[in-house]
């Protein structure tokens, strides 16, 4: 059995809390978080896990497998790099860090201290998107020519993150799980509606080697809420709406002729904590580790530069880091 600690418990670390404690192979031992009233939600509902407001209680407990991080972004960094020091597995939701830079360093740390470096990609663990990649891998869709991701709605609007660092995230992991290949070039627009400096609207295109061209339009102004998805080859088109109940998958053909797929109905959060159990007990590198992490880093910084810079279109040089001012928030 992994013995896990969590360190944050918002809203979505509390996911997280019921998620593990439903997979018979997880002890969740510690929750931590610096709200004393989040603690006691914790305790209420789950009197035997043990809470702390000092996350240094979980770090040094020798006998715990490893550590979720659902923390603030600007966190990430440092507490994941002090828990990857003492060799624990660790789990970060995303995004894994603010910039190319840490997210290198993290994935040296990890390396170096031979351990389990993995951020919570939650899309590359949703069955539809399995199904989608199993498509394109058998050549069902033909050569892919066009992939359109919108994700909107009026959620939580932050003050320390501009869009492109939470929801495009998601898409940025989908589009490097699917084509599995570098673009050649990124370029973004968007707008600061609400805060300056904080972008609240994004759209990013992306042009890659093959002639395959990909857009991502996110914000967090639209009343309706998207969560679509198309991917279009030149022999078969995906249809994915993960708003949708049921049926969130259709592959069209060029006569519309429309086939609605059977996929695993799993959910991703579980699927993602099963997987980060499996790599502590295998001692194998996760699917959303180093180089899954760092593509989607450099990707984001390269979205944020172009911003910065107008929609300039910024060619991917295969390696280094981006130059990113630094943010005024």
């Amino acid at each position: 059995m992994a013995r896990i600690g969590l360190v944050g418990c918002g809203a979505w670390g509390f996911n997280y809390i019921n998620t593990l404690c439903s997979i018979q192979e997880v002890k969740l031992q510690y929750v931590c978080d610096i709200k004393e009233e989040s603690l006691k939600k914790v305790r209420e509902t789950y009197p035997n896990i043990r809470t702390t407001t000092d996350y240094r209680e979980i770090l040094n407990d020798g006998l715990l497998d490893g550590v979720i991080i659902a923390t603030p972004p600007h966190s990430h960094f440092s507490i994941a790099a002090e828990f990857l020091s003492q060799n624990k597995a660790v789990l970060v939701e995303k995004p894994c860090t603010l910039s190319y830079h840490e997210a290198d360093t993290l994935s040296k740390l990890a390396e170096k201290n031979n351990t389990i470096l993995m951020v919570g990609h939650l899309m590359e663990y949703h069955p539809v998107v399995f199904k989608m990649q199993d498509y394109i891998s058998q050549g069902r869709l033909g050569q892919l020519r066009y992939i359109l991701l919108e994700r909107t709605s009026r959620g939580k609007i932050y003050n320390d993150v501009s869009v492109q660092w939470d929801l495009t995230v998601h898409d940025l992991s989908i589009v490097r799980y699917l084509v599995n290949r570098n673009p050649r070039w990124v370029s973004a627009h968007g707008v600061s509606y609400q805060q300056q400096n904080i972008y609240d609207l994004v759209s990013i295109s992306m042009e890659f080697p093959g002639d395959l061209f990909v857009e991502i339009h996110a914000n967090w102004i639209s009343p309706i809420k998207k969560r679509q998805a198309v991917i279009l080859g030149d022999q078969m088109t995906l249809a994915f709406d993960d708003v949708k109940a049921t049926d969130k998958l259709q592959l069209i053909s060029y006569n519309s002729e429309i086939t609605v797929p059977k996929y695993e109905t799993s959910l991703p959060l579980t699927n993602q904590c099963m997987h980060f159990v499996d790599c502590i007990k295998s001692k194998s590198q996760p699917r959303t580790g180093s180089a899954d992490i760092l593509w989607v880093i450099k990707a984001t910084e390269l979205v944020e530069q172009s911003l910065l810079n107008n929609g300039t279109k910024l060619c991917w040089d295969g390696n280094g880091e981006t130059n990113v001012k630094d943010r005024d928030v």
